[in-house]
């Protein structure tokens, strides 16, 4: 399944305002205290729509956070002399990325950045990998593909 058009955008944390988070459920209160320290305004374990119903859970029973960050920096912004390392709650991808996951708790991080599949498969990494490709499915039907800078 494709992800939809509204989480196709230029920078991230524009379009789509959050970065979900899979956590633990018994460390969700301590995740969500540590992404405040990190800068993140309101994370927030994600409801179903129906209140009764309680927090969304993953297909391995684990809770997911929204956290809302300001924009994130790219590594060419850092490049230009811009602070990338969580002053004022302001960090460039890799950084915050790299700082969530070592929370204790968190599973996984919505953000798709560092070396791509081949490039990580060659360097030995497991996990984590950038996609080399996305595809988005866009509101009129169509399909728009996207692909990693190399």
């Amino acid at each position: 399944m494709a992800p939809d058009f509204r989480k196709l955008q230029h920078r991230l944390l524009t379009n789509w305002k959050t970065i979900p988070i899979e956590v633990a459920p018994l460390a969700a209160h301590r995740v969500q205290h540590r992404l405040h320290e990190l800068g993140s305004s309101d994370p927030q374990v994600r409801e179903h729509h129906l209140v009764k119903t309680g927090p969304v859970k993953t297909d391995q029973d684990f809770f997911i956070i929204d956290a809302k960050f300001p924009q994130l920096l790219t590594a060419s912004d850092v490049e230009e002399g811009k602070d990338g390392s969580g002053k004022d709650g302001v960090w460039e991808v890799e950084a915050l990325a790299k700082e969530i996951k070592a929370i204790q708790g968190v599973l996984e991080v919505g953000l798709f950045c560092g070396k791509n599949g081949p490039d990580a498969a060659a360097a030995g990494v497991v996990g984590g990998m950038k996609p080399i490709a996305a595809y988005f499915g866009m509101e009129d039907g169509s399909v728009e593909l996207r692909t990693a800078k190399q």
